[in-house]
């Protein structure tokens, strides 16, 4: 008798460790696999930790961030559709990252840094120069739904 209840102990014991081997680890999406996965969608530009994407110099400067929907491909290739004074506009052209994958770089817009990048969001960094200055503009982008 003693048996079968160490027998079935053992197995009581036993059961969660084959149960927790036969879990596959999905493997950590690439930054590749995030940039490419969906349509990412303007949310704001902040400047000096304030939002200033509804500003009309910073749209004539920049453009209406929250116009911009931006497509990535594995291929290198990207499409923005964007407002611009109003006007609708489409750019397509090549990225690619660089510096260990810290910097995304756009043909059009040169090097930006990658502050964050996870399922749902994208902020880059940019130094603007405008008039002799410079300043950094942070550009958020969002998971388009």
């Amino acid at each position: 008798m003693k048996i079968y209840i160490l027998r079935y102990l053992l197995l009581f014991l036993a059961l969660p460790l084959v149960l927790a081997s036969c879990d596959k680890d999905d493997p950590e999406p690439t930054k590749t696999d995030l940039v490419v996965a969906h349509e990412w969608q303007g949310e704001r530009v902040l400047v000096n930790g304030f939002d200033v994407s509804d500003r009309p110099e910073i749209k004539d400067m920049l453009l209406d961030i929250k116009s911009t929907r931006l497509t990535l491909r594995r291929d290198g290739t990207y499409t923005a559709v964007y407002d611009q004074a109003g006007t609708p506009q489409t750019t397509t052209g090549t990225w690619e990252f660089k510096e260990n994958e810290t910097i995304i770089y756009f043909d059009l817009l040169g090097d930006l840094q990658i502050e964050s990048l996870t399922p749902t969001n994208m902020d880059l960094i940019t130094t603007v120069n405008r008039n002799n200055t410079s300043f950094d503009a942070k550009v958020q982008f969002v998971k388009k739904d």
